[in-house]
């Protein structure tokens, strides 16, 4: 394994490539398929067999050089735990573990490096803090739990964390740092300067996602009533049961005891993303910041008309046609700030879906529909609004277990795969090679899309098996995944925005 010094000379080497090669607007944007790499699984079963930091270091790299060298990859987009990077806090001699971001970057290098004809690969980031906070920065926050205890006991109003169980996205762990909470805010503002520090100046690093006011993922998904498998949350130490949203509103008026404007309602957590947008525009230059939706904020009341979604500075109804409430409300609320010419800073802005599924085609709520409408709106730039490029990830691997049926509609990987991607590039003028229209019947478009990202395995499966038959409106043919990340791949660089 080449050591940390051979490490930054590949990267090093990336970047002095980039400059003498390459002509780069002063915004750097994703364009293509990322292949999706969790990274903590991929490393699990390394630390489980006791390999060394080096031996895993060695093995991460040859991994990501397989991805790499598939045609049809742009490059990596990884999603990785902010407690692994940040296992202990500043003061530490040695806070931050960046092996698994610099093999990835060293792999990247070195791909680029060997192929200078071809269009250099790069990487997309998607750091989570939420429930995947380092243990040291929790230990700092003051619990809300006894809120919940019977009896009850209660909490200052600036207590940062509570406890959820049942979370369906999971997370390391089961308490939560409030997002308005500024300790929290503070720590993750520090362990971003230090990751700006490190990777900003890589031309290979394009996009990151933004977190902070999220639970195990950078959507905007908060714990409430429906992923938390609808249980009840069980306080331990003799709490008694009760529901997520009703955590949220004691939470809520616990933390604005004299603003009821923040009683029963999501304005905190649209406060919180607001100043994540900001945070981020302030930290990272010349990239692309990436706002990821995800029908997954607390909503306390659903009256359609008590929760209008915003109309300026883009009319963002279209998103809440087929369910109007405080998520789909405070979302586009979050949109509506994100979209303007003062948000960002420097950098160049994308919204995304994480939940992409065939078999949700149709269903608006801010998914991929809603990508496809604002960055279609907003192509190019207007005079009120920054151009917001769009993208989307495969909700999860095709190729295992039964996913191929859930997502795409189909058993069958391939067929599932294109049932997908017709989903994906409907409404685009890539629609045609799906059997499907560039602008659908009372919709916006045709929209201009940047990048899918598709978890590793399918990338895997596509290299290594062969055609199926696959079936739509217009041909009966044989194609293989292959094939068709290559025509994927292909569609999206022509229809992507610069």
């Amino acid at each position: 394994m080449p050591n940390m010094s051979v490490k930054n000379a590949s990267l090093m080497g990336l970047l002095l490539f980039s400059l003498a090669g390459n002509t780069m607007k002063a915004q750097r944007v994703p364009t293509g398929i990322y292949a999706v790499v969790h990274v903590e699984e991929v490393v699990s079963p390394f630390q489980i067999e006791g390999l060394s930091k080096p031996a895993i270091d060695k093995k991460l790299v040859s991994f990501y050089g397989g991805l790499l060298s598939n045609a049809a990859v742009s490059g990596l987009a990884l999603q990785i735990h902010w407690d692994t990077l940040n296992p202990h806090s500043p003061p530490h001699t040695n806070p931050y573990f960046w092996n698994y971001l610099d093999d990835a970057f060293s792999a990247v290098a070195s791909w680029n490096s060997s192929n200078p004809s071809a269009a250099p690969k790069t990487i997309q980031l998607i750091v989570t803090p939420g429930f995947n906070s380092p243990k040291w920065m929790l230990d700092e926050l003051t619990s809300c739990d006894g809120l919940f205890y019977s009896p009850e006991v209660v909490p200052p109003a600036s207590c940062g964390k509570v406890t959820f169980s049942n979370f369906t996205e999971g997370g390391d762990g089961m308490e939560l740092p409030l997002p308005w909470n500024t300790t929290y805010q503070a720590a993750w503002k520090t362990f971003l300067q230090a990751l700006a520090t490190r990777y900003n100046s890589n031309p290979a690093f394009v996009s990151i996602a933004i977190a902070g006011p999220t639970a195990a993922s950078a959507e905007m998904i908060m714990p409430n009533d429906s992923n938390c498998g609808d249980q009840t949350q069980f306080m331990v130490d003799g709490g008694a049961d009760i529901k997520p949203t009703k955590m949220w509103e004691a939470l809520l008026q616990l933390a604005y005891p004299t603003n009821s404007v923040y009683w029963a309602s999501d304005q905190a957590f649209i406060d919180a993303w607001d100043q994540a947008i900001d945070m981020y525009g302030e930290v990272f230059s010349n990239i692309t910041l990436v706002a990821t939706t995800g029908s997954g904020l607390p909503t306390f009341h659903s009256a359609k008309s008590t929760f209008p979604p915003p109309t300026a500075p883009i009319d963002f109804t279209p998103d809440c046609a087929g369910t109007e409430s405080m998520d789909c409300q405070a979302e586009t609320k979050i949109l509506s700030y994100f979209v303007q010419l003062s948000a960002g800073g420097t950098n160049a802005k994308a919204t995304q879906t994480s939940g992409l599924e065939a078999t949700r085609e149709g269903k608006l709520n801010l998914g991929m529909d809603a990508v496809k409408y604002l960055s279609e709106t907003t192509a190019g730039g207007t005079a009120a609004t920054s151009q917001i490029l769009g993208g989307a990830q495969i909700n999860s691997a095709l190729s295992k277990g039964d996913k191929a049926l859930k997502i795409g509609g189909s058993a069958i990987v391939e067929q599932a795969l294109f049932n997908t991607l017709a989903y994906f590039f409907t409404g685009t003028n890539a629609a045609s090679f799906y059997c499907e229209p560039a602008v659908e019947t009372g919709a916006f478009g045709p929209a201009p899309l940047n990048y899918l990202q598709i978890y590793y395995p399918d990338i895997q499966y596509a290299a290594s098996n062969g055609p199926g038959t696959v079936t739509a409106s217009c041909f009966t043919g044989s194609l293989s995944a292959q094939d068709e990340l290559n025509s994927a791949s292909s569609n999206l660089i022509s229809i992507a925005e610069p």
